[in-house]
């Protein structure tokens, strides 16, 4: 019985893995076309549009999806109890949210830039009805482990905006095609995972459920508000401080990191709730399997990091062409910090989350925007590039707090956390060495691309020839966690 419910695990991480790579793989792909038709100024304006629409996705979802995930229920029926509740509150909060957005479209266009954007933020906030609809399915095939259903879904929504808005963009011209684009793919998740999903919303409510539930979606959704803030408040800053054209500079460098990062991270968080809020009552067990699963995904995060640090000139060439050049020094320095915020940030959240305390994890990040946000207000008015180094820097106070916490609430120690980046920070050294020889003589971009390659390969010589026993360890362990 326990073989088989790890093989579970091992094909939720899978096709959990294999949809975001496939997704993750798409989008880079649309984002080099689109560059190459579209300036920094029409990115600039779909990142004013997703910074509220996202903003506003958290306030109407509520922490329901969340809750579904991690909370014990005891049969089948409660479960579609509470997920028809968690659905009508979700859809009611959504379509009141885009009233106001509508009725109040000029005051917020002129909150966020310039009131002629309020046709656009208008059309694009529209996502938020789409998204109300898809986000109990999700949550209920994460609760069930259905990642295979979440891979068809996910990878269709990322082969929209390379089908409609790239076409759109060449014959138009206008970042009208970026948000069309994203409408599409939030209604085709909608309509695919309503179709793939058994459950479907009934007209039942129940508001002795609701209250339930929001005992604990409540510090879920400071959670996810402070967790907007911590991704949006410097493109906020931006947008007030500089130009359109260096806010799609800015967020879209960011974006095509996070991006690239988020092939391991949105892969492997998922299954990691999922299976930690199973087994949370074990504390060794808990343990065990949060550090060997983080130091497989370190294997794979850190190189990646160093490699985007070392070759942010060839990678923003080949991402976004010629005319982005000035990108390259964002891509390598949120390369560096995105890396450090998956290992202490975005990772260690799933603990806070499966042992359903939020609070906690709200309290960490309250305690890291205190510090971060009148940091970077200073930055923001010393210059463009000062506020973006600045920016990346202040990972070292939340790396700090971060190893606080968890070994305050978790007794995970710092020690351990750093020892199990020994190896993989070891292995990574290949890349830096092969980049500093092959700088010596690297002077056409070909050469560049050549040497991105090598370093590429002589990493995954030394991963098989050095590293390879340590990671059919922790494969084994993963093997023998009880659920």
């Amino acid at each position: 019985m326990n073989g088989q419910k790890n093989k579970v695990i091992q094909r939720s991480i899978g096709w959990s893995l294999f949809s975001e790579v496939a997704a993750k793989f798409v989008t880079p792909v649309t984002n080099m076309l689109l560059a190459r038709i579209l300036t920094p100024d029409d990115f600039g304006v779909l990142a004013i549009c997703n910074m509220l629409v996202s903003f506003v996705d958290i306030v109407t979802d509520a922490g329901f999806g969340k809750y579904l995930v991690q909370a014990d229920m005891h049969s089948e029926e409660e479960k579609r109890r509470y997920a028809d509740v968690a659905f009508w509150s979700n859809f009611g909060i959504s379509v009141v949210a885009y009233l106001i957005i509508v009725r109040n479209r000029i005051k917020i266009a002129g909150l966020l830039g310039g009131e002629e954007y309020a046709a656009i933020i208008c059309v694009a906030s529209f996502q938020l009805i789409l998204t109300s609809v898809s986000s109990i399915q999700t949550g209920l095939f994460r609760r069930g482990f259905e990642f295979k259903k979440l891979f068809a879904a996910r990878f269709a929504v990322a082969l929209v905006p390379l089908l409609i808005a790239v076409p759109l963009a060449y014959f138009t011209g206008s970042y009208w095609a970026l948000v069309i684009g994203s409408l599409s793919g939030a209604l085709i998740n909608s309509v695919m995972l309503t179709i793939l999903s058994p459950w479907k919303p009934r007209f039942y409510y129940s508001f002795a459920l609701l209250k339930k539930m929001f005992h604990f979606s409540f510090w879920s959704l400071c959670e996810g508000l402070a967790n907007w803030m911590i991704f949006w408040f410097d493109t906020f800053l931006v947008t007030k401080a500089y130009s359109a054209y260096y806010v799609g500079l800015y967020k879209n460098s960011a974006n095509m990191v996070m991006s690239i990062m988020g092939m391991i991270t949105a892969s492997m968080s998922p299954v990691l709730l999922s299976v930690l809020s199973r087994v949370k009552d074990n504390r060794r067990e808990y343990e065990e399997l949060y550090l060997t699963i983080q130091r497989i995904m370190l294997y794979v995060i850190i190189p990646m990091g160093v490699g985007l640090f070392c070759y942010r000139d060839m990678v923003t060439y080949i991402l976004f062409g010629s005319r982005w050049s000035e990108a390259a020094d964002i891509i390598g320095a949120w390369g560096l910090m995105m890396t450090c915020s998956v290992i202490f940030y975005s990772f260690p959240a799933e603990l806070y989350k499966s042992k359903g305390v939020p609070k906690i994890l709200f309290f960490l990040q309250s305690s890291y925007l205190i510090f971060v946000i009148p940091v970077s207000l200073l930055a923001a008015g010393s210059g463009f590039w000062n506020f973006v180094y600045v920016r990346c820097f202040c990972i070292v106070e939340e790396i700090i707090i971060s190893m606080v916490f968890i070994n305050r609430y978790f007794s995970i120690s710092p020690g351990k956390v750093f020892s199990n980046m020994k190896k993989p920070l070891f292995g990574s050294c290949t890349i830096i060495v092969t980049y500093k020889v092959f700088s010596i003589f690297t002077y056409t971009r070909l050469l560049e691309f050549l040497s991105m390659l090598f370093s590429a390969f002589a990493y995954l010589v030394i991963l098989y020839l050095c590293f390879r026993d340590d990671l059919i360890r922790a494969k084994e362990k993963i093997q023998e966690v009880k659920l």
